[in-house]
C-alpha cells in the first residue's frame, strides 16, 4: 500500500506539470510567433517482485516466487515546443515580417527557419517566430516586440551578424550600420542584409522567454540550404500555432487523471487507517 501512495503521488505531479503546460499555451494563444508545447511523460523502471523464503517453492532458484512487475510511477521527462507552422494574418505594420516554412521531408526532419535577434540585456544572439518589428525611437533600429536588436545576415557564412544593426531611414528603407548607427564595413564579396537563419535541429532550442529561443546549430552548408525554402513575407504576422480545441480536451483530461490518482491516495489512505486501527486492538 505504501507503494501505491509513492505512485499515485508521483502521477499527481506528473499531471500537475502538465496542467502548467497546456495553461501556458492557452495564455499564449493569441501571443504572435508562439510555439506551443508538449508534454512528454515516462515511467520509471518497472520492479521485479518475489515473495522471499517461500516454502511453497524450493530447488535451484532459493526459497521465492516469483509475483510480477510492479511500475513505479511516472514523470515529466521534458518539454518539446512544436514548431508547426502557425497561420498567417494581414498586418498594417510596414515592418512586419513572417516566416513561410518549406515543407519538411518526413516526420523527423525538424530544420526551421528562425528571425535572429541580439537580446538587450546578455548580448546573446537568440532566435524568434515573432516577426511584429519596429523602429525603436531615437535610434532607428529595427526591434521586436521585445525591444531587442533585429539582426542582418551575411549570405556566406549565413550565420547572424551580431555586431550589426538594421536601422530604418525616413523613407522606410533598411541600412546596415555598427551598433553606433554609423557605417557598416562590409567584407569584399559579401552580402550583409535583412533575412532568416535556418536551425538544424529545432528540437534542441531551449525557450529564453518572450518567444525567445537560444542554442541550436544554424545551418551553413550550401547545399543543404539549397533543399530549404523558407520565405520572408512582408506585412504578414505568423499566429500562434496553439490548438486550443485540442488543448482544452487535454486539460479535462488531465484533471480526470489527477482526479483519479487523488482518489486512490484517499482510498489507500483509509486502508492504512484500518489496519493501524486493527493493529491496536
Amino acid at each position: 500500500m505504501i507503494r501505491g501512495l509513492y505512485i499515485a503521488q508521483s502521477g499527481m505531479h506528473s499531471n500537475e506539470r502538465m496542467q502548467e503546460v497546456i495553461t501556458n499555451n492557452i495564455a499564449n494563444a493569441n501571443t504572435v510567433g508562439y510555439k506551443g508545447d508538449t508534454s512528454v511523460v515516462r515511467s520509471f523502471p518497472d520492479e521485479l517482485l518475489f515473495r522471499m523464503n517461500d516454502l511453497q517453492k524450493g530447488g535451484p532458484g532459493g526459497n521465492k516466487r516469483e509475483i510480477g512487475t510492479l511500475s513505479s510511477g511516472a514523470f515529466l521527462e521534458e518539454i518539446v515546443p512544436r514548431f508547426v507552422q502557425g497561420q498567417l494574418v494581414a498586418s498594417d505594420n510596414p515592418h512586419a515580417r513572417a516566416i513561410v516554412d518549406s515543407l519538411p521531408r518526413d516526420d523527423q526532419d525538424f530544420r526551421r527557419a528562425f528571425f535572429p535577434v541580439q537580446e538587450r540585456n546578455s548580448g546573446n544572439v537568440m532566435y524568434t517566430r515573432d516577426g511584429d518589428f519596429h523602429v525603436e525611437p531615437g535610434t532607428n533600429f529595427l526591434v521586436d516586440s521585445g525591444g531587442n536588436y533585429v539582426l542582418p545576415t551575411d549570405s556566406t557564412t549565413h550565420n547572424a551578424v551580431n555586431d550589426a544593426r538594421i536601422k530604418v531611414d525616413p523613407d522606410g528603407k533598411y541600412a546596415i550600420t555598427d551598433a553606433n548607427g554609423r557605417g557598416y564595413q562590409i567584407p569584399p564579396g559579401r552580402t550583409i542584409q535583412e533575412g532568416i537563419v535556418y536551425i538544424q535541429d529545432s528540437n534542441k532550442l531551449e525557450k529564453y522567454g518572450d518567444s525567445l529561443y537560444q542554442g541550436g546549430t544554424v545551418i551553413t552548408n550550401n547545399a543543404e540550404l539549397s533543399t530549404l525554402a523558407s520565405t520572408m513575407q512582408e506585412k504578414q504576422l505568423e499566429q500562434s500555432n496553439v490548438d486550443m480545441a485540442g488543448s482544452m480536451v487535454s486539460m479535462m483530461q488531465v484533471m480526470r487523471s489527477y482526479e483519479a490518482n487523488q482518489r486512490m491516495i484517499k482510498t489507500l489512505d483509509g486502508t492504512l487507517e484500518k489496519a493501524a486501527t486493527i493493529g491496536r486492538l
